[in-house]
């Protein structure tokens, strides 16, 4: 007589875990890359392409605010991909029980062959996410050694002249900086209105007292 062979059937829901499992952990993989090329993003100082901020002005305190504006986005993917990832590795660590309980002795071979498969999907996605980095750098290398016309924007005066006294550009330039700055008078200016204030507080003194004072004054 021939031997018997006991042969088990898999069962579609065996087949169900396995493909849940595998898929989670490609989305982990996945997730994992994706943090990965954030943080190189942010080491390089380079701009991901989902960073969308404009900022009026191209003086050097708006492109401070810009640059920070960015780091900050940057910052907070990678916070929001991490809470991804915790909730990925919870899904992951139960489809591995229910795997490891369906398919019983099995289940290593299974998990060593996933592992291949997506060990190979994943150095493609490492190998694309270091061209986009390449890529990226040499387009904003570029934009950054652009040169920049410098183009003067017209803005609301800050000093409204009022009186009927005419100032030159320089003493316009100064009043605009605040009231901390100030103009100063014509040395000729200050002395004759010292000599007439003087005078005028000699002739209120006895007759007889003014032209000592006026002796003094001299």
């Amino acid at each position: 007589m021939h031997g018997t062979t006991n042969i088990k059937f898999i069962d579609a829901p065996q087949v169900k875990l396995a493909y849940q499992y595998k898929n989670t952990k490609r989305k982990l993989y996945k997730m994992n890359a994706a943090i990965w090329y954030n943080k190189i993003c942010r080491q390089r100082r380079l701009t991901p392409k989902y960073v969308n901020i404009r900022i009026n002005g191209n003086n050097q305190q708006c492109q401070r605010t810009h640059k920070a504006a960015i780091h900050f986005c940057i910052n907070q993917e990678i916070k929001y991909l991490f809470t991804k990832k915790q909730t990925l590795n919870e899904r992951l660590y139960k489809h591995a029980l229910q795997c490891t309980d369906g398919w019983q002795n099995l289940w290593d071979l299974i998990q060593r062959t996933i592992d291949e498969q997506l060990g190979q999907e994943m150095e493609l996605q490492y190998e694309n996410l270091n061209k986009k980095l390449d890529a990226l750098q040499a387009q904003q290398h570029r934009q950054n050694n652009k040169p920049r016309r410098n183009q003067r924007r017209q803005f609301y005066t800050r000093t409204s002249n009022l009186t009927n006294i005419r100032f030159t550009e320089e003493e316009m330039d100064l009043l605009d900086m605040g009231l901390q700055y100030s103009i100063e008078k014509p040395l000729n200016e200050i002395w004759n209105d010292m000599i007439t204030e003087t005078e005028i507080a000699i002739r209120k003194l006895d007759t007889r007292l003014q032209n000592p004072y006026r002796i003094l004054a001299e």
